[in-house]
Formats: C-alpha cells, structure tokens, sequence
C-alpha cells in the first residue's frame, strides 16, 4: 500500500509560512444530517485538510509542530455501540503508517506552543479555551495554497490515473452513442473513481454553446450535430477535467469540421508553447491568435490579425479563459497569488489563473469557440469589434453551437507532457463514431 505523504505537505506549507515555529493545526469535515431525518448527506472531505492529510473520513484532524518537525494525526473515535453498526475502524497505528504521520492520537492534546496556525473556515472550538487565544487564522491560507499549486510524484500519478479513467469513459461513451438516445446514454467511471470531479456537461447543438450546460436531457435527434462531452473522474480525491466534442453521426459535418480543426490548432499550439517562466494569459493570447488565422481563413472574421487581437475580437467566440490549475479541486487553488489583478478585456477577464508557470504545475487547456447569440450581438453594437466580424457567415455556422477540446497537462523543467491519452484527432473520432453505427 502507497503511503499518503501527509508530512512532506506539511513541511511544503511550514516552508511557505516563513516561521521556524509554532503549530499547524487543520481539522477535516463532519457528517451532517439532513433536517427531520436520519439519513446522513454524502460526505466530500475538505480539499485543504484532505492536502494534509490523506484521510477521507469525517471527524478527523492534524497538526504540525515546525519546531520538531512531527506531524500528528488526531482520530475520530470510534465506540463499540457505534462500531456494532459502521464496523471495526483501523486501530492507530494503522491510520498513522497509512497517511504518513509521526504520532495518532484520539484527543486533540498539543502542548504548549507559541502559536498555533488554522484556517479561518475551520472551527477551533475544540482546542479548547486555554489555547483558543493563541490561534492565527490571518496567515496559513495562502502558504497552504501555494503549496498545493506544485505537485509531487504522489499527486502526479494519482490524476495520470484519474485521466485514464475518464478519458476511457469518454471513448466509451462515444462508442456507445447514436441518434436518437438521450444526452448521449450516461457518462460511467468506476475502475476506482469515486465519484465525478464536477457535474458532467453534455449538450449538443446549439447548447453547445451554453459554456456550463447542465440540463444533459436532450434527445440527439441529428446527425448533422455535435455533443460536447465535459466529464471528468476524482480518483483518489484528485480530479481530471477532459472535454470532447465529436459527431452525433458518423461524420462531421463541412462547418463543424471546420471549427473544430481551428479549436484542435488552437489546443496544441498552445500545449507546444507551454513551458516554465511562461506567462498563462500569454498561452491565451495565442490561442487567441491561432483561433484569428482561423476564422480569417472561413471567411468569419475579416480584415487585418493585429486589428482582430487588438480589439479582443476573439473574445466574443471564445468567452472563456484558456484553462486552470487542477488538483484535489477541479478549479484548483492558487489560480491568482496575493495581489494579482484580472484583466479587464473579452475573453481575458475570464481567466482562472494568471501567474508564471512552473514544473510540477498542472494546468488544463481547454480552447473553445462559440456561437453565442447574446455575446454576439453585443459585438454588432461595438463598431471597433464589428469592422471584423462578417455576421453573414456567422449566421452559416450559427447551427455548429461550440466546439471545446480539453486536456491536462503537467509543466516540467523543460516543456510538459500530456495527462490526457482520450482521442481527439478527427480521423480517430470519425472512426470511433463510424463502428458505432455498424
């Protein structure tokens, strides 16, 4: 069994605090009831406290004492009356080698520190009065953010995983669906996900073009059109996040090819340029370049490319950011480091992440484009953004929705590799998509 480097992610966090003592104290999620019942909600555990300590189970919390360097984990107790209905838990020991700490305890019993850092979400009460005065709830946030930016081997291969996982679910669902099937049959994981990383997004057609489409009970009715396909797995509490979009036919159509092979340019010019000491709302920018060329070439968008950038004409196709950071959460921490401001410009201002990459980073890239009606129509009463637009041969591709195409990548010392192993070139699709109709 893999031990969970609970105390390595300890030691990250102490280093970003800056101090050479003190205590790190983090408590991890209850189980709540619903009201009038006995029924139990599902429980998720707390993204910061899972970070520091591996443990899934509610009722549990940790600490870290920087001065000796010791990591303590404090277990839920279990009795024998509730033991009679919920089994015999791991004695311990057992906890304490599993997740990688120096001591377990029952009872939250630290001794005398000089301060103790928690989270300002977190309840303390349980510290007790004696040491409610000394804790800081004001500095441990950031530094635990930051750390959990930059992934160690532990994580890396745990979202490999969870990217196998979905992305297999992606070429299953692909295999599977036909028209006349509602949202494309049902999007399934196992092989040891838990449970999806984010509500799954299947829309096809013109909602397609609905960026966080969730309503997922269309009937694919034509081949002509397209599913896009937003699903990932969380293995091992760490997610995966892939988009697909693809034929409901067994072929796509003139105008989705078209878009979609500008969307497929865009994604990997964008994965060959990221690298450290790269800026990410640069790796937009040139999605954005790559999606003006494009367009230019369908005679969507006309005139001159730098008058198209400088006007953020792209932005109003693309209304979203290129991609994030992703980790135990989907949109994972860290995106904006203290004092970072968003850009207020199309496109850009919906960015999740603005910050220089660096190895051990992991990022999707996700460039899309879309037919927004609403979006678009603002950029007919904007005569800067007009002069480029050819809302004619808008008007022709209106019926292809959106096309995004996901994948998540680790930055290393010298470029990066690919997470995501799903099938996105059109020859494959088209083949995928052919032997479901066979």
């Amino acid at each position: 069994m893999q031990v969970y480097p609970a105390k390595q992610h300890f030691v990250k966090v102490a280093k970003n605090l800056g101090v050479s003592s003190g205590i790190i104290f983090v408590r991890g999620g209850d189980t709540i009831i619903h009201p009038d019942s006995d029924t139990e909600y599902e429980f998720h555990q707390d993204s910061n406290f899972y970070y520091l300590s591996g443990v899934r189970e509610p009722g549990f919390a940790a600490a870290y004492d920087i001065a000796t360097n010791t990591a303590i984990l404090f277990v839920h107790h279990v009795s024998a009356d509730e033991a009679v209905w919920i089994g015999v838990p791991p004695s311990l020991e057992d906890y304490r080698r599993a997740h990688g700490f120096d001591k377990a305890h029952y009872t939250h019993d630290i001794e005398s520190p000089s301060v103790i850092f928690a989270l300002p979400h977190q309840q303390i009460d349980q510290l007790g009065a004696e040491l409610k005065p000394l804790v800081d709830t004001e500095r441990l946030l950031e530094p635990l953010h930051e750390a959990r930016v930059f992934k160690d081997e532990f994580e890396i291969a745990i979202m490999r995983r969870a990217n196998q996982i979905s992305g297999d679910a992606h070429v299953k669902l692909m295999r599977t669906t036909q028209a006349g099937h509602e949202r494309g049959r049902s999007y399934t994981l196992g092989q040891g996900c838990m449970y999806e990383a984010y509500g799954s997004i299947a829309a096809c057609g013109r909602n397609a073009a609905v960026l966080h489409y969730t309503k997922n009970n269309q009937q694919l009715n034509s081949k002509e059109e397209m599913i896009l396909v937003d699903a990932g797995g969380t293995y091992e509490n760490y997610a995966s996040d892939i988009t697909r979009t693809w034929p409901i036919g067994p072929k796509f159509t003139p105008e989705c090819r078209a878009i979609y092979q500008i969307v497929l340019d865009m994604q990997k010019q964008v994965i060959a340029a990221c690298a450290p000491h790269k800026q990410w709302e640069d790796m937009h920018i040139l999605s954005n370049r790559v999606a003006a060329q494009g367009l230019l070439e369908l005679g969507i968008l006309k005139g001159d490319i730098d008058g198209i950038m400088e006007n953020y004409v792209v932005g109003y196709f693309m209304p979203h950011g290129i991609g994030h950071l992703i980790g135990i959460d989907t949109h994972d921490v860290g995106g904006y480091p203290k004092g970072t401001q968003r850009i207020d410009k199309p496109g850009l201002r919906n960015l999740r992440s603005r910050r220089e990459m660096l190895p051990n980073m992991v990022f999707t890239v996700e460039p899309g484009l879309y037919f927004v009606d609403d979006i678009l129509k603002e950029a007919q009463q904007n005569p800067k953004v007009a002069q480029f637009i050819n809302f004619d041969k808008v008007a022709e591709y209106r019926k292809v929705g959106g096309v995004r195409i996901e994948d998540n990548i680790v930055i290393t010392e010298d470029g990066n590799y690919n997470l995501t192993t799903c099938p996105r070139e059109i020859a494959d699709l088209e083949a995928i998509r052919s032997a479901a109709y066979q």
